[in-house]
């Protein structure tokens, strides 16, 4: 019960950290605290969020445990299926955002409000992508403690979302408004 806790807590200080430091609060501190280096704050976010992820991924590699479901047969295949999914809405996602401004290379404080692409059918393209991969890593590996590690995820997503919706409204104002009555949050809009 031990190791689950410390997976658990890992979980916790992850997405604390990671959320305080997307804050619209410590960007501000950041900016005006240290100007000349504020170019590499996002690149730094990126780059501490990614090593972090790793961690919590070798964590949780690293964790014996119970195998719920028989792993292998249906459940692998369906996995690599879901996995094959996320890449191509990842793809897609990254094909309306700055993949540099993403990742920390270039600002990404003056871009415009898009609604174009996967955009038109799904308001959270990376969410949605990353749901997907949270299950397929389930079905690969389905122990006990890459359940604890998806559920954690999806708790923070759910937190996460709102949190995110606002920052977008705050930017983009009624034209995010719109857009948001128009277009589902994760699950896409297949109508054409």
């Amino acid at each position: 019960m031990e190791k689950y806790s410390l997976l658990v807590l890992g979980w916790v200080v992850y997405f604390m950290l990671h959320s305080v430091f997307a804050a619209d609060g410590v960007k501000q501190y950041f900016r005006k605290h240290f100007q000349s280096g504020y170019r590499y704050y996002r690149l730094l976010y990126v780059g501490l969020s990614t090593i972090g992820l790793f961690a919590m991924l070798l964590l949780n590699a690293s964790i014996a445990s119970v195998y719920l479901i028989e792993s292998g047969g249906w459940n692998r295949y369906f996995s690599m299926m879901l996995a094959t999914f996320a890449i191509f809405i990842f793809k897609a996602a990254f094909k309306q955002y700055s993949l540099r401004g993403f990742a920390g290379f270039e600002s990404d404080e003056q871009e415009q409000f898009k609604a174009d692409g996967i955009l038109k059918r799904v308001r959270h393209p990376i969410y949605s992508a990353t749901i997907l991969m949270v299950m397929a890593f389930w079905l690969f590996i389905p122990n006990v403690t890459t359940l604890i590690s998806a559920c954690c995820i999806f708790i923070y997503l759910a937190i996460g979302i709102p949190l995110e919706e606002r920052k977008l409204i705050k930017k983009y104002g009624e034209a995010y408004r719109d857009y948001r009555n128009r277009v589902p949050s994760i699950i896409p809009k297949l109508k054409i």
